[in-house]
């Protein structure tokens, strides 16, 4: 690690200068500009390319770190914590507003490691007076912030600041607090930096000393920040008045909604409150009103899957589900489905809680449970609209089953999500709620399961041997498999973005003959094996084996009980 304090920045600013013009392609005009500013304001190169404008300075900042070795902060997840800055400076003679004045932040890692972030290289009394605030043995290691994570984190700063001066007032009561502007503003920056890292959903946990706040990544947890626990009833006050909760309340679970918008983009927010022996946990699911259009194709369906699921799509009736655990895109899968099946030709219905993703030429409606309209209740209104397609959120009881069953059965294709583990655990799960076993094999055309695992980081994979026990139970031969590592690029993790593991299985007419019988589970999944049907774990071995993710996650989010396939 080059220690700045020792850095040349004449010899570094000229071989900046001939990098740039490289990479840039600097025309001899602009080389002039450069020559002569630099005679002119007396600046060294690199200010003379901001001052003109020919490149933005975080393309500068950015090259400079790379040159130097030293690792380049431009993403909020990768920025010091409020708490850890606050940490380092209790425990140093150090003050808080000289460090926001200097742009110049360090986070002790452990005993003996420091991490420093800084914006400006060439403050060079900064530098010497922080680092004679460390151990003689510690090991530094160097970050450049850019412009924009420096304000990011001066903002942290000074928001945390003002939460501390407010709770050190006179202000005891609760609502009141969660009318202040500091407490909403921290809400507020819990959203905004849950959109900024593409968060799905943002946990906040009152524990015995501290209350914790995590955002979901790619379906981890992830730790964002940590708030003394004293904090959390005002916290969990203005989240639940901005979701029309019941602030008192604080006994029982409690379900709400409100709308937000950050970063240029709209979110309807989901708020579910469950009681905890330290408080409450509290958890809001981010659900963006648009999106991009939706595509079967891009969703990570091999090509027999994508034929066949598309094949359904085109049904005239009959009832096709998508089934998996909470999070695990089931919705994501049937707006594709129905971008698939949309032509303008028919009417196309959809009942939800909540609407999740606003379609063009699909008439979307919200159940409100709480005034009576159930999926049910919706679902006998549009059967007198004369629709074609009916998109049903979710299959919660036997009324909403049985109406879905009687639509499929009078000319409509019924498509809905339920929760069960795997595809062939549909037909028990509904035999269970009450449905008849011969209606729902006469109504019932496929199922599909799924599950969403994090693909890996394109910038840091490594090839690897293909796992024995694969070679064994499966008849890859060939594939380019790979393990995870971790790099800036996905904040270390190894994995960035996810992607769906699919089981379809197709009711045959042997499945159906053993459906009406009542068959056990085993003698349906061996059937749906002997019909062709692949499993989730079989699914996601395919995938591993062509690089999108690797073995270990498909392990994670899978049970091996497909491994002979």
């Amino acid at each position: 690690m080059i220690d700045p304090l020792e850095l040349d920045f004449r010899d570094i600013d000229n071989v900046l200068l001939d990098k740039l013009s490289k990479n840039f392609e600097f025309s001899p005009i602009q080389m002039t500009l450069i020559s002569d500013t630099v005679k002119e304001l007396d600046c060294s190169n690199i200010q003379a390319i901001s001052r003109l404008a020919i490149l933005s300075e975080d393309v500068i900042t950015e090259a400079l770190a790379e040159h130097i070795g030293w690792r380049y902060v431009s993403k909020v997840s990768d920025c010091p914590s409020v708490a850890d800055i606050v940490a380092f400076i209790s425990d140093s003679d150090l003050s808080l507003d000289w460090c926001v004045e200097q742009g110049l932040f360090a986070i002790r890692k452990d005993e003996t490691s420091v991490d420093v972030f800084l914006s400006d290289l060439s403050n060079r009394f900064a530098l010497s007076a922080l680092c004679a605030s460390f151990h003689s043995n510690d090991d530094i290691a160097f970050a450049i912030l850019s412009q924009a994570m420096l304000a990011n984190v001066v903002d942290d700063v000074s928001r945390e600041r003002a939460v501390s001066e407010l709770f050190g007032s006179a202000i005891s009561n609760v609502a009141a607090l969660a009318e202040e502007a500091p407490v909403i503003n921290l809400v507020n920056s819990f959203l905004e930096k849950a959109v900024q890292t593409e968060a799905s959903d943002v946990h906040i946990e009152a524990g015995s000393k501290n209350m914790l706040v995590r955002f979901r990544i790619d379906g981890t947890l992830v730790e964002y920040m940590q708030q003394p626990i004293s904090r959390f009833p005002a916290i969990a006050s203005r989240i639940k008045l901005i979701a029309d909760l019941d602030i008192a309340e604080r006994r029982l679970p409690q379900d709400g909604r409100f709308s937000t918008r950050q970063a240029g983009q709209e979110f309807d927010v989901r708020v579910s409150t469950a009681p905890d022996v330290h408080g409450e946990s509290i958890v809001m699911r981010l659900l963006p009103k648009k999106r991009e259009q939706l595509s079967l194709s891009k969703l990570g369906f091999e090509p027999d899957h994508l034929d066949t699921i598309r094949r359904w799509g085109k049904l005239s009736n009959g009832i096709v589900l998508v089934t998996g655990p909470t999070g695990s895109g089931k919705s994501t899968t049937l707006y594709g489905l129905l971008q698939d099946v949309k032509t303008g030709a028919e009417k196309i219905v959809t009942v939800e809680d909540p609407v999740e993703f606003q379609v063009e030429g699909v008439t979307q409606v919200q159940a409100k449970p709480e005034i009576g309209y159930t999926f049910a209740k919706a679902l006998r209104t549009f059967l007198r609209q004369d629709p074609d397609v009916i998109m049903v959120g979710e299959i919660r009881d036997k009324e909403t089953a049985d109406i879905a069953v009687q639509s499929s059965l009078t000319g409509h294709l019924v498509l809905s999500t339920l929760h069960t583990n795997d595809a062939c655990s549909v037909f028990p799960r509904l035999a269970d709620m009450g449905v008849e076993p011969f209606l729902i094999a006469a109504t019932i055309q496929g199922v599909q399961a799924q599950r969403l695992v994090r693909k890996l980081c394109v910038h840091c994979a490594v090839k690897t041997e293909q796992p024995a026990y694969i070679k064994e139970n499966f008849t890859i031969m060939d594939g380019l498999w790979k393990n995870a590592v971790g790099c800036p690029k996905c904040q270390g993790r190894g994995y960035k973005g996810r992607v769906g593991i699919y089981e379809l299985v197709e009711v045959s007419s042997s499945l159906r003959t053993l459906i009406t019988k009542g068959a056990s589970l085993a003698e349906l999944r061996k059937q749906a094996k002997l019909d062709g049907a692949r499993s989730l774990f079989a699914d996601g071995i395919l995938k591993a084996s062509t690089g999108i993710t690797s073995v270990e996650e498909i392990l994670r989010v899978c049970s091996t009980e497909g491994v002979e396939q």
